[in-house]
């Protein structure tokens, strides 16, 4: 079978190189770890992440550095880590790192938020307000918690794909005074404008005829971080993945985008600074 590999995320690429540099087929691999090929050829396209007993066994086939051992081991625990639909409380700077690490491993990331605003495209103004806002994380917690997140704003400026989706109604929660929420929308405006982000709003009073009840950010094909109040499920199962992207297309079609959501938020700017 041939190895027409194509994932592209830190995981599956640099496993294809690891076995590239060690001379073996997927075939061979295959043999000599104990895992199938095809599943092999699935870590390497990027379809299914691998357990980090499985990426063990294929770094010591490759003869792999213990470094690159130990990051593709961590790779792999973090995004399998809500496999059976495993839910954790809610905290800040951990899972801020950890998210930034899940990141790292994803081409694509979708993301729709029914209140508020995507954590990558937070002013750190608003993201100070928002992490200072929980009342079960003390100051410094937060403030860890907020240099984490802002931290993880630089994978923006990587070639990642970023997708984001928002009600037009969310724009208007103001969290901060007025004039920092105007810099906040013109910080959204100026993010919308990079190639690789694509910012849609779905504009206010537009009939939509469904009602998404937490926040997500979808990871390639592979991982969905759902938000609830006190609570953030890691979900892997394919039911779980295939509906929460039926949702995000589904919303996609009524959202507005370029000079249209440009537009929208060019006029919550002027709101924001009339108050």
């Amino acid at each position: 079978m041939p190895d027409g590999s194509t994932g592209s995320d830190a995981l599956s690429r640099t496993l294809r190189e690891l076995r590239d540099a060690a001379g073996l087929r997927q075939v061979d691999a295959a043999t000599q770890a104990g895992i199938s090929q095809s599943l092999i050829a699935k870590f390497e396209n990027g379809r299914q992440v691998p357990r980090p007993d499985q990426v063990e066994k294929l770094c010591a086939t490759y003869s792999a550095p213990t470094d690159a051992r130990q990051r593709l081991v961590e790779m792999a625990s973090d995004m399998r880590a809500g496999n059976q639909r495993v839910v954790l409380r809610r905290d800040a700077e951990p899972a801020q790192k950890r998210i930034g690490r899940i990141q790292e491993v994803s081409t694509v990331q979708r993301t729709f938020t029914p209140s508020g605003l995507p954590g990558l495209l937070q002013t750190a103004d608003y993201c100070r307000a928002l992490f200072h806002a929980d009342v079960d994380l003390d100051s410094a917690a937060a403030d860890a918690g907020v240099a984490a997140r802002l931290q993880n704003q630089a994978i923006l400026d990587t070639d990642r794909e970023f997708r984001f989706l928002l009600p037009e109604g969310s724009l208007g929660w103001a969290l901060i005074a007025g004039e920092a929420m105007a810099e906040q929308m013109e910080h959204l405006a100026a993010a919308a404008r990079r190639a690789n982000v694509r910012l849609g709003i779905i504009p206010w009073g537009r009939p939509v005829p469904e009602l998404p009840l937490n926040s997500w950010t979808e990871f390639d094909d592979r991982l969905v971080i759902a938000g609830t109040t006190t609570r953030v499920a890691y979900l892997t199962v394919r039911p779980d993945l295939d509906a929460y992207r039926r949702l995000f297309e589904h919303l996609d079609s009524f959202a507005v985008f370029g000079e249209d959501a440009q537009a929208i938020l060019r006029d919550a700017a002027e709101r924001y600074r009339s108050l």
